[in-house]
Parts: C-alpha cells; sequence; structure tokens
C-alpha cells in the first residue's frame, strides 16, 4: 500500500561509497582497481543500465536524476547512448519517426550534446558512479562529418555487359565516371540457374576468369577480342567502382519527417551522422577527429579520465543497404597478404551481404562454387616464407582491416582519454569474430543475437579469456516482443546463462530518458517502437525493488571478474562468417559430465599465452587439459604448425570424428608440407582420433583427461571456474529453460571439484559467505552436495588457507539449513524421522525425528495498488497514478490476479499480502515437542518479478525468486505472527486496455504493434509455507 511502502523502500536502497576512481587502461585479468567486496561490490564491478536520451533536448535536471536513480537501485552506472531514433533509417516505408525538437540545434555532436554528455559525467562523479561513451548516436557507428569523406563508408557498384561468344568489346566500360575503377575482369558465362527463392545464380567458367583493369584507358575503353568456345553462352565485361555509401547512422532532419520547423542545415555538423569506414584506420580516425574537434575539451577530459569507462560502439549493422563491404586499401592488402590480385575474383563478392533471397549471385564451376575466393581464404593462395613455414597469421581481408579500425580506437582511448574501448567485435559480419576480439580492450557480445545460447557465449569468450582480458561484456536483456512485460525471471535467466559461458559483465538493456519529450505519453519514452524489452526506469512498478537482483548481479560480476577463469577443453574453429549463429558442439555428454570448454581460432593461436606447458595449453590462461578439432574444421598453416608444437608439447589432441581434410589458404609445397605435418601428428600417444557418433566425454575420460567439476545429477548443471591467490571460485547453473522460473522441479546431485580447499557458499542474493558443512574430501578432490531449483545458482569457492570448521560428509534430505563452527556443527532438520549423519571422522550420529510439519498459510488479505496513467498523459513528471484497490480478504488459494478477480485482469503495480499464523505451531503434538522446535523457514516457492517479506515488521534479506525461502527464526514471536509480502509487476497488464492510445513522438503503441500484450501472471502464484525445524547442534 502506498502508506505502507517507505519501510520497504529503506531495504531497496543500496548504499554505495560516493567516490570512484577511473579504471585506467589495463585491461588484464588481475587488473589493480578497485573490486569493492563480495558483499559490496565496487561501481567499477557492478552492472550499468544502457541510458537512452533520445536528443540533446531533453531537460538536464531530468537527465541528472535519471542517473542518480540508477545508482539508487545499485547499478555502477550508465552507457550514455543518444538514441535518436534509432537514426530513424527508413528500413519500413512510410513509418519514420516524427522529429519533436530541431536537430539542427539538438543532434548528436551539437554543444547541447556536448552540455548533455558534461551533465551525465558530473553527476556520475558526484554519485560516484561510472561511464561508458557511444562512439555516436543510434549505435555508434558514425559520426557527422563530411558528405564525401573518405574516412566514411565505402561500397562498390557494379556493372556489366554482355558479349557474344567470339565477337570483339571496343567501348567503354560500363558505369565508367561512377567512381574511382576498381576491377575491369571478364568471364566465359556457362549458364543462368533460378533458386527455388526465386534468386539467380550465374555460373563462370574459373577457367576463363581475367583481369583486364590494366587494359583500361585513361578515358575507360578497352578492346577486347573473345575467342569462342563451343561451351559458354555468352562472355561478360564486368566493371567495378569505388564509391561512398552515404550510409546514416542518423538521417539528417531534412530527410525525415517532422513536427517541429529545423533550422537550415548550413554545416556538416547538423547534416546527421554517417556510417565511418570499418576497414580503415582512416575510418577510426574520422570518429576522433570529431570528438577532438567538437566533444572534448580540457575539462571533459579531465571528467572522463575520473570517472569514464569504455568508448564504445554496438555491434556492427550497417549491411542492410551495402553491396560489398570494401575500403580503398582492400586490393592492395588482399595482394600484399595473398601474393595475387583479388581484381577477377570481385564478381564473386558481388550481392554477398544481402540477406534477399531473389538476389543475383555468381558462382564458378569449381567444387566449391567459388565460396573459398568470398570467404577470402583462397585455395591459390601463397604462403610468404618466414623461419618456420607455418608461423603465418593467413587473415582474411575483412578481418584484419576490420582489426586496424578497432586498434586505432583502442589506442586513441587508451593514450588520449586514458580508459578503454569496447566494442560488439565481428558478429553480424563476414568475419574471423575470434581473431578481433583480443584486439579491444572490453569485447562484448549481447544476449539478443546470441538467443542466451551458452554455446554461442563461448564461442565468442573464449579468444578473449586466451588474450586475459578482465572484462567480457554482454548488452543484455533485448527481447523482442517483451517491452513492459518482461520480468526480472526473464532477465536474470539471460544473466545466467551468460554467466555459465564466461560473460562477466552486464549492460541492462535499457533506461530511457525518464522526462516529458514531445507527443510522448505516460509510461514514457519508448524505444524501438514498442518491440524490444525493456523500459527500465521509475515509471515501473518494480523499480524501487530492482536492488535486489541488481545485488545479486552485482555480487556474481565481483565472483567472474575475480582471477583468472579455467577451462577443461578447448575447440578449434575456423569460420569468417558470423551473420548467423549455431552450436558447434550439440551434444549434452560433455556437460553432463561436468567438463567446461570454449572456442578458439587458430589466428588466436598466435597470442603470447597460446602455448604448451607440461601438458597444458594456455597455463597461465584458462589452462585447457585438451583440444578437440573436428573433421569439417579447415586447417591453416598457422594452425597445423601449432597443432604439432603442442602435440610435442604433450597436450593431448583428439581429432574427433574424423581427421580433418581440408586446408584453407595454403598451395604448393606449403600445403605439401601442412599435410605431411597434420599426417604426423597421428605418430603422437597424445593424439587421439576416434569414428564419428563416439561420445567425446566417454573419448576424454579414456585418455584420463577428468573434468575439475565432475558432476553427477538428475538435471543439466553447467560450472564456471575462476581461481586467484586466495581460492578457487566455482559457479554452478541448474539449467532447467523450461517455464521459468518453474521449470521441471529440484535437481538434486553431487559435483566431485578438482580442489581441496576450505569450501565456502557466497550467496549473491544476500552477499553472506559461509562455511559449508557437508562435503566429502580426498588429497585431490572435494565432493559437495547440491540442490537447486529450475534456473537457480549457487557460488562455491575452495579457500587456500584458514581455519578449517567442523563438517560432517553428507546432510540428511530434511536439511533446511546448518552452521558451521571450529569445534561443532549445527543442522536445521524439518520433519521427518529419525535420521543419522556422518561426521567427518567417520562417526554416526543419530538425529531424532522433528515433529512439527511444514504448513501452508492461508486466509490472505490482498490490497493491489494500481498503476495507471496520469490524469495527464503527457505529464511523465509524476512515476504514475497509484490507486489503492478494495482490499480482497480471505483468500486460501495463492493465484494469478486475474484468477482472483476478473476485475484485476488489466491491472498492474503492487501487491500487499498480510496473513498471521501461530507460533508455536498448533500442528506440534506436545509441549516437549514444541519446546524441540527452535525456529523456521518461510518458503514461498519461485516468484515472477519482485518480492519482498516482513516478519512482525523485520524486512527479510534478499530472497532468492528461483526459491524465494529464508530463516524466519529471530524474528518469530510466541503467539500470533505478522506476515506480509509485497510483490510488484510489468506494466503490460495495466497497459492493454491504453494500448492504442498510448504514445512515443507522436507514434502510438497500437500503429507498430497491433495486438496488445496478453494477459500475464501477476502476483503471489505459489503455496507460501512455513517450514518449522529442529536445531542438532554436534561436536
Amino acid at each position: 500500500m502506498i502508506s505502507s511502502i517507505s519501510s520497504f523502500l529503506l531495504v531497496a536502497l543500496t548504499i554505495q561509497s560516493h567516490f570512484t576512481t577511473a579504471v585506467g587502461t589495463n585491461d588484464q585479468v588481475n587488473a589493480d582497481i578497485d573490486y569493492g567486496t563480495f558483499q559490496n561490490p565496487s561501481a567499477h564491478v557492478r552492472p550499468r543500465f544502457r541510458y537512452w536520451p533520445n536528443d540533446a533536448s531533453v531537460n538536464l535536471t531530468q537527465v541528472q536524476d535519471d542517473v542518480k536513480e540508477a545508482g539508487r537501485v545499485g547499478a555502477g552506472g550508465v552507457e550514455l547512448l543518444g538514441y535518436y531514433f534509432y537514426g530513424n533509417v527508413q528500413l519500413f516505408p512510410g513509418n519514420y519517426d516524427r522529429l519533436q525538437s530541431d536537430w539542427s540545434v539538438y543532434g548528436f555532436g551539437s554543444p547541447a550534446w556536448k552540455e548533455l554528455q558534461d551533465t551525465v559525467l558530473s553527476t556520475a562523479q558526484d554519485e560516484g558512479l561510472v561511464v561508458d561513451l557511444a562512439l555516436g548516436a543510434n549505435q555508434g557507428a558514425g559520426v557527422p562529418a563530411p558528405y564525401d569523406s573518405d574516412g566514411l563508408l565505402w561500397d562498390l557498384t557494379s556493372f556489366e555487359v554482355a558479349v557474344p561468344v567470339g565477337e570483339r568489346f571496343n567501348d567503354i566500360l560500363p558505369g565508367w565516371g561512377t567512381g574511382a575503377l576498381v576491377s575491369a575482369s571478364t568471364a566465359l558465362v556457362l549458364n543462368t540457374s533460378t533458386t527455388s527463392d526465386g534468386g539467380t545464380n550465374t555460373k563462370l567458367s574459373e577457367k576463363s576468369l581475367a583481369d583486364i583493369t590494366h587494359l583500361v584507358d585513361g578515358k575507360g575503353r578497352v578492346n577486347l577480342k573473345f575467342l569462342s568456345t563451343p561451351h559458354g553462352v555468352e562472355y561478360r565485361v564486368f566493371a567495378y567502382y569505388q564509391v561512398h555509401k552515404h550510409y546514416a547512422e542518423v538521417q539528417a532532419q531534412d530527410s525525415v519527417v517532422i513536427d517541429v520547423p529545423q533550422s537550415p542545415i548550413e554545416t556538416y555538423e547538423q547534416n546527421g551522422s554517417w556510417v565511418v569506414d570499418h576497414f580503415s584506420a582512416l575510418g577510426a580516425q574520422t570518429v576522433i577527429d570529431f570528438w577532438e574537434g567538437h566533444l572534448l575539451d580540457d575539462s571533459t577530459k579531465k571528467l572522463i579520465k575520473q570517472v569514464g569507462n569504455y568508448v564504445w560502439e554496438d555491434s556492427q549493422e550497417f549491411y542492410f543497404f551495402e553491396n560489398t563491404f570494401w575500403t580503398p586499401k582492400m586490393s592492395a592488402t588482399f595482394l600484399k597478404n595473398r601474393g595475387y590480385s583479388v581484381n577477377k575474383y570481385v564478381p564473386l563478392l558481388i550481392n554477398t551481404l544481402t540477406t534477399s533471397k531473389t538476389a543475383s549471385l555468381y558462382v564458378l564451376d569449381n567444387a566449391d562454387g567459388g565460396e573459398s575466393y568470398v570467404l577470402g581464404l583462397s585455395p591459390d593462395c601463397k604462403l610468404r616464407p618466414l623461419l618456420v613455414y607455418g608461423q603465418v597469421i593467413n587473415f582474411d581481408q575483412l578481418t584484419e582491416l576490420n582489426r586496424l579500425y578497432l586498434q586505432t580506437l583502442s589506442n586513441w582511448a587508451n593514450r588520449a582519454l586514458g580508459v578503454q574501448f569496447s566494442s560488439q567485435v565481428g558478429y553480424n559480419l563476414p568475419m574471423d569474430m575470434m581473431a578481433n576480439i583480443p584486439y579491444v580492450n572490453g569485447p562484448e557480445t549481447e544476449t539478443l543475437a546470441f538467443f542466451g545460447s551458452i554455446d554461442g557465449y563461448r564461442q565468442f569468450a573464449g579468444a578473449a579469456n586466451l588474450a586475459g582480458k578482465r572484462i567480457i561484456s554482454s548488452e543484455s536483456g533485448a527481447e523482442f516482443g517483451r517491452v513492459y512485460t518482461q520480468t526480472i525471471a526473464d532477465i536474470l535467466w539471460n544473466f545466467k546463462r551468460s554467466v555459465a559461458g564466461s560473460i562477466n559483465q552486464f549492460i541492462i538493456h535499457g533506461l530511457p530518458y525518464s522526462g516529458d519529450y514531445g507527443n510522448t505519453t505516460w509510461p514514457g519514452f519508448t524505444s524501438f517502437d514498442y518491440t524490444f524489452s525493456d523500459m527500465h526506469g521509475r515509471h515501473q512498478p518494480g523499480w524501487d525493488f530492482y536492488s535486489d537482483f541488481i545485488g545479486w548481479t552485482s555480487r556474481t560480476q565481483w565472483f567472474a571478474q575475480t582471477g583468472v577463469p579455467k577451462m577443461d577443453v578447448a575447440f578449434y574453429i575456423k569460420s569468417v562468417d558470423y551473420r548467423s549463429y549455431s552450436n558447434k558442439y550439440n551434444s549434452s555428454d560433455l556437460v553432463k559430465a561436468g567438463y567446461s570448454y570454449e572456442y578458439l581460432s587458430p589466428d588466436n593461436f598466435a597470442l603470447p599465452e597460446a602455448y604448451v606447458l607440461k601438458g597444458i595449453f594456455a597455463p597461465k590462461r584458462q589452462a585447457f587439459k585438451a583440444l578437440v578439432v573436428g573433421p569439417d574444421q579447415a586447417m591453416t598453416g598457422l594452425g597445423v604448425a601449432k597443432l604439432f608444437q603442442y602435440a610435442l608439447g604433450g597436450l593431448p589432441i583428439v581429432f574427433y570424428g574424423g581427421f580433418p581434410s581440408k586446408f584453407e589458404g595454403i598451395k604448393s609445397l606449403a600445403l605439401v608440407l601442412s599435410r605431411a605435418t597434420l599426417a604426423s601428428l597421428k605418430l603422437f600417444p597424445n593424439v587421439h582420433i576416434t569414428r564419428s557418433g563416439q561420445g567425446l566425454a566417454d573419448v576424454l575420460a579414456s585418455i584420463n583427461v577428468a573434468p575439475r567439476t565432475g558432476v553427477s545429477s538428475n538435471g543439466t548443471w553447467y560450472t564456471y571456474w575462476r581461481e586467484d591467490s586466495l581460492a578457487d571460485y566455482i559457479y554452478v547453473y541448474n539449467d532447467a529453460a523450461e517455464d521459468i522460473p518453474y521449470g521441471p522441479g529440484i535437481s538434486m546431485g553431487h559435483i566431485t571439484f578438482e580442489s581441496t580447499g576450505i569450501p565456502y557458499t557466497y550467496d549473491a542474493w544476500t552477499g553472506d559467505i559461509t562455511p559449508i558443512v557437508a562435503y566429502e574430501q580426498t588429497k585431490s578432490h572435494t565432493t559437495v552436495y547440491l540442490e537447486l531449483a529450475p534456473d537457480q545458482t549457487t557460488i562455491i569457492a575452495f579457500r587456500r588457507s584458514g581455519s578449517r570448521p567442523f563438517s560432517v560428509r553428507k546432510l540428511p534430505a530434511s536439511t533446511l539449513g546448518s552452521a558451521s563452527f571450529s569445534s561443532s556443527v549445527s543442522i536445521f532438520s524439518a520433519a521427518g524421522d529419525d535420521t543419522q549423519v556422518t561426521l567427518s571422522n567417520g562417526t554416526d550420529v543419530k538425529l531424532p525425528a522433528v515433529p512439527s510439519r511444514p504448513f501452508v498459510l492461508s486466509n490472505w488479505s490482498l490490497t493491489v495498488e494500481s498503476w495507471t496513467s496520469p490524469s495527464d498523459p503527457y505529464d511523465l513528471g509524476p512515476v504514475a497514478t497509484r490507486t489503492n484497490l478494495s482490499t480482497i480478504t480471505n483468500i486460501d488459494e495463492l493465484v494469478p490476479w486475474h484468477s482472483i478477480s476478473a476485475s484485476l485482469t488489466n491491472v498492474s503495480g503492487r501487491g500487499y499480502y498480510t496473513t498471521h499464523f501461530q507460533w508455536p505451531p498448533s500442528n506440534t503434538p506436545t509441549a516437549d515437542a514444541k519446546s524441540s522446535i527452535h525456529g523456521a523457514f518461510i518458503d514461498l516457492g519461485p516468484i515472477y518479478h519482485t518480492v519482498r517479506v516482513t516478519i512482525n515488521g523485520h524486512v527479510l534479506p534478499p530472497l532468492d525468486i528461483n526459491w524465494a525461502h529464508g530463516d524466519i527464526t529471530k524474528y518469530l514471536a510466541k503467539g500470533s505472527n505478522a506476515v506480509e509480502v509485497v510483490v510488484s509487476t510489468p506494466l503490460g497488464n495495466s497497459l492493454r486496455v491504453i494500448w492504442d492510445s498510448i504514445k512515443t513522438a507522436g507514434k502510438t503503441a497500437g500503429s507498430q504493434v497491433l495486438e496488445p500484450p496478453a494477459v500475464h501472471d501477476y502476483g503471489l502464484v505459489a503455496p507460501v509455507k512455513i517450514v518449522p525445524f529442529r536445531e542438532h547442534k554436534l561436536a
């Protein structure tokens, strides 16, 4: 209820020191920064919100308040990204966002934007927070620049003309004058076919390909005579010109629809933003020059050095209108690295970026249709000889040129600003993602593009961990179709899977500017046309309780950023196309057995820590115990040479499912040597070749490669191991994806850890660190028994020093909790028969039965605080109109609100549940039995969104929403005990009835998403139980 919420708000707030120091430029594990403690991680370690002011016209006082709000609920800071209607690029005809301010005055990079940026930085300084700065608006891929700047994105435009077989072409090249000529070539067309999707494939004779660029005179004329042949249809003369793509990152205001007058565009700074060339240092320098000239003065640089964390760029998604990624130095770089010209192969590259199934493509009549040339890994490539023939890094061209761009920005961020550079590297584009990940300070992935795939995250993380990166970040929480309906359980599902895949920092998507904006109604500015989740902030009923889940996230990130990650198995994978994702290892046998694994490109073998010592690969990094190579993997010169070195060092190498036969980028003598080197690996006793279909976990076990965490459970448990000089830390995640947070039920089992330190549990919800009471230990391993709810996690640590508390080998099934001391242990047992426990010295101790059984609370009263639009829906100052609905009493079965009363179907807000119970419980049979009951737990089961519980006015610590139970013993009173449970909801149900009238910049939600959100289950939906226990003290 409104009147009683203040006590809950006090608990909801996370106390942070209003002082922070810059993170600096050291991007390596164990960097000397302020991590804080597990109980209270520093701002550097905590998650941040992506903060969206739509443009620089917004109220700066409200901007300050938004940043403060992020810190108030426990975030470490914000990532400042000017949204600018996501660039207002016309992907969907007729759907432009209407400008609500004068973008000639309030555009990205304007003095007004700089003032907004400086306001965010100074507020963060005052509040002890950190800030990431997007390099540009929308996705940070471009900045304002002169229209024909050579630092902007390039494309190839193509022209061709057909010439009959045996005829002559003596004319100006088609398209002459369009731009600088890149290549002219000819080829014989063998046939043309139509695909099932309506596309066209034109097959060319590989032998007929000819480069005629050198024959073109200064006026574009070329004179050619084509031979007669009985096998061809016609010849084609191709001409390709390098042109500026003029790919808008933010549309200029004269290209879109406006609701307010716009000042004349008089300078390039007022003419929108343009995607820069991402395949050259000049493209990066274009960004740098704009920042240095418009956004950085001495005071701003000082602020950035004090509270700045990253300069950042989003994933590279500028391919919708692009034919072929190009850059002026592409041809020269190709010739330098390959030893031959790309000119005659350019026809194969055209339209390969398109997502259209009706595109026209050229293919060859060779075995792979010319695919090897498209991928940039030509079988005609010549290796440049070095001291060792295989010591060549054979990069595909886009990957290498994109690296120059990334490195230039990294160097600038480090040297000029004293911060680091973060980027979503490589995916969405035809490049070797893994090859370039090491070349940014903070590589970032995302939950949306990776679809929550743990295997996908491991593909991204392997190279970063091998490079020693302290942070592997994720843009987290975006889900299609979940705006205003996403729950905290949904968000944490993404987070938990990400950590299992080696991700250790989350940027929460997102926090929109919460103040008034033109033609925008409550609940506020909504990005992405109401399609992608979510709009976090003060207009959400759960906002005041976010500190619970952000506290969990902060402590989990503290663990995941501590020390060095360790893995069992590395998979070799070579791919130069990450425009889509798939699991590379699809069997569950490795996970079921407890093995952890990551993926590496052979390009990563050039990293300094990619060596073998005493049979361990990357001993100072992941310390892989084995390397696995699939039969379909492409061998490179460097890859083969390194495999030979690793085998010599004693590393177990498994060629899983057969021996690879595909070689990329190697020709003639080098190819012969590579084949011979690869074949010689069969002679090593530590190299193993398996048959297809053989279980990899069984193979590894048979060659004595054991997991660090041997798992035996009735569920699917993922483990993630990190270690430092003080302890080994292991995260355990119970993957139960169905019906989150309910899933298939409690999972039980045990894990045998390759550690013998003193075991502790680190509770990321509360910050409590407690000794583990029950475990079995040998000279080399420790076995711990666990019980995990669906989607639940735990963190276990093995400390290397300290006193070892009293322990037992295994706890009875009825155990609710335990406490360990130097010479004794307490076990809290729920109802059950006599049982026994075995102490660590082997002694069996009988535990008497507990007479009082759990009981379900009933006779609930519910008051719903409904959150609806203010009377003036355009006034976004209030969080909402908050109305206490009539209290519903005598609720015995907890069901969703819409099942309690039809009047609650379209209601969102907060629910206040109250009831009472008697203590000691009335079902305890005798006075003696009552005296044997020492305390109780409350068990609410799973919670969808947020929950707060008070017993007799005492607020419980945060509860794990996947299994919300806690010890209430110290709050119990003899006689009647009051229980109050407060839950919150997303806004989806309440927005259903106003879906067609809520607006962002004049667009209604119903015009963008035709159907309103479905009705979701809100409130408590599982029985709430009180579970009495008896404390057994053993010594």
